[in-house]
């Protein structure tokens, strides 16, 4: 709790002094606890704070007691989220290790309950980057539109350390400035080539086309394979990467460049018998050195940011079914979240267990929220694992 205090205290309180009832740092932190508890509403944020009176009064201040939920929306909707975010990276900073050798995903989620058709409200859309090897956010910002995310991104790499580490991106970030921006970072790319990028998709194609036409023949390149099975399906997936790739004009424009890549997948569907294939290509950075198994990791890798982040904001923390319509209250909103999502993934392992009596890998996000709302001293470890 020290070092949220420490942090946040550093938020400059816009507000006219003589008008504050209610400290700025009373009610970010009542906001950050809350959400580690569960709460997703307002309301359920301001109750929240009335059961934990007596606890969260050991560290806060509170001078007129518990704000109301109005209070606390006006005031995160005061904040600039610049700053917010600053704090957010400082935290993330101290607990996690170096990126070197990481997957770093980038991609973009729309907060959907935060616009409103009828009042003519354009939801925010939230680009960010994922460490997949801490599986936490380790920066994000804020676009109005996924159409922005190119002119968002590079900004967002400018935020997180890369060296040495691999950036994937989909076809939104398959653009030159985005590969000249990862290797002055001195980090290394995987991007997704679609038809966004119709040159370069048609040289990639036809390429691949030629190499299985002449059984790559004289060509260098390198595959590797992978088998998954589930109840229901199996899926075999192989990745090809070319290292030859001097006779394709448009990936010269890639700073870095060094060969292509192609994932073919092949789904059975073992409850009906189906059978559905698919292609997806890549430009990378990546040399003859990295090989197809590094390849193949950093395709695999750059679902995390769906599965273990945008999925769980969504389901467990109800972020699209929040009604926020003030974007800035909003977006500070969603650094809440994404930081109460960090901090619970990072709690010892023991005082995991300790709560929930299983294994900390069988605890799911959604039961170690259930576990803090319901005994106090495990919200404190949360907000501890920052410490």
């Amino acid at each position: 709790m020290l070092k949220a205090i420490k942090i946040f205290g550093k938020i400059k309180d816009p507000r006219a002094e003589w008008k504050v009832k209610h400290k700025l740092l009373d009610c970010v932190i009542l906001t950050l606890a809350g959400v580690i508890c569960g709460a997703e509403m307002w309301e359920e944020i301001e109750e929240f704070g009335r059961v934990r009176y007596d606890q969260l009064q050991a560290y806060l201040d509170f001078p007129n007691g518990i704000p109301s939920h109005d209070t606390i929306r006006r005031v995160m909707g005061l904040i600039d989220p610049q700053q917010l975010s600053r704090c957010y990276r400082e935290w993330i900073h101290a607990i996690i290790p170096q990126n070197e050798g990481d997957d770093i995903a980038i991609d973009g989620k729309t907060v959907c309950g935060s616009g409103s058709k009828g009042k003519g409200i354009k939801p925010i859309h939230m680009v960010s980057a994922w460490s997949n090897r801490s599986g936490v956010t380790l920066a994000q910002i804020k676009t109005m539109e996924k159409s922005n995310e190119i002119t968002a991104i590079p900004e967002l790499l400018e935020m997180v350390s890369l060296t040495g580490s691999v950036v994937t991106i989909d076809a939104m970030g398959c653009q030159t400035a985005i590969a000249e921006k990862i290797v002055e970072k001195q980090a290394d790319y995987v991007l997704a080539c679609k038809e966004n990028q119709p040159q370069l998709h048609k040289e990639i194609v036809e390429y691949f086309e030629f190499a299985d036409q002449c059984r790559y023949l004289e060509i260098a390149h390198e595959k590797t394979s992978t088998t998954e099975k589930s109840r229901n399906r199996i899926e075999k997936r192989v990745y090809e990467v070319i290292y030859d790739c001097g006779l394709l004009n448009r990936l010269q424009e890639f700073q870095g460049a060094k060969t292509i890549g192609r994932v073919r997948s092949r789904v059975i569907h073992c409850d009906d018998g189906r059978v559905t294939e698919d292609m997806r290509y890549y430009v990378t950075s990546l040399g003859k050195e990295a090989g197809a198994k590094r390849f193949a990791k950093a395709v695999r890798s750059h679902w995390g940011i769906e599965n273990s982040c945008h999925w769980v904001l969504d389901v467990t923390f109800g972020e699209d079914a929040n009604r926020t319509r003030d974007l800035i209250a909003a977006e500070n909103l969603t650094i809440a979240r994404k930081l109460a999502l960090a901090l619970s993934k990072k709690v010892p392992d023991r005082i995991v267990e300790k709560y929930s009596r299983k294994q900390a890998k069988y605890t799911s996000m959604k039961y170690r929220l259930f576990l803090a709302s319901v005994h106090p001293d495990f919200m404190l470890q949360i907000l501890l694992a920052g410490a």
